[in-house]
């Protein structure tokens, strides 16, 4: 009997590792309960019934909780501002490019879809980034095939270009 884990502590039957394991059978209130016993337990919970719990409330002291939304993290992307080679805006980083050093100093990700012209459109932002910016070596390159969401999970070949 080396399988059975417990007893039940409501109605005495044996528990199974197996059924700790999948969760059909656990601890509830410090009580080890068996399949059945958790089912009747979460029934008898499952109506609302809070009087158990009492309300939380949010002491903000003296003073009045305010919260200033000017220098807010959250900004709006759009296809203008996302995915196109032309959004793309160096002067924006505060470390030089050194184009002689062995390690590299930024990086610049491609996705596309996992089909033929996909991968061609891919292929030709690539080419079209690295020939509008000659002071650009790349260093090392990964890629990785990944599920991007949007209106459809679909397969991406993700490419990682550091530079």
């Amino acid at each position: 009997m080396s399988d059975v884990s417990g007893t039940c502590t409501a109605c005495g039957s044996s528990i199974y590792r197996q059924h700790l394991d999948s969760g059909i059978a656990r601890y509830e209130n410090g009580k080890l309960m068996c399949a059945h016993c958790v089912a009747e337990f979460e029934a008898s919970h499952a109506g609302g019934d809070d009087k158990d719990f009492e309300p939380i409330e949010l002491d903000t002291g003296d003073e009045e909780l305010k919260v200033d939304l000017s220098q807010s993290r959250i900004h709006s992307a759009s296809s203008a501002t996302l995915g196109r080679a032309g959004a793309w805006d160096d002067k924006k980083f505060k470390r030089q490019l050194d184009t002689r050093a062995i390690s590299a100093t930024r990086c610049r990700t491609f996705h596309a879809k996992l089909s033929e012209a996909a991968l061609e459109f891919m292929n030709n932002q690539v080419n079209e980034w690295i020939d509008s910016n000659e002071n650009i070596n790349i260093k090392f390159a990964t890629s990785t095939i990944g599920t991007f969401e949007g209106k459809h999970a679909e397969p991406n070949v993700i490419l990682t270009l550091f530079y």
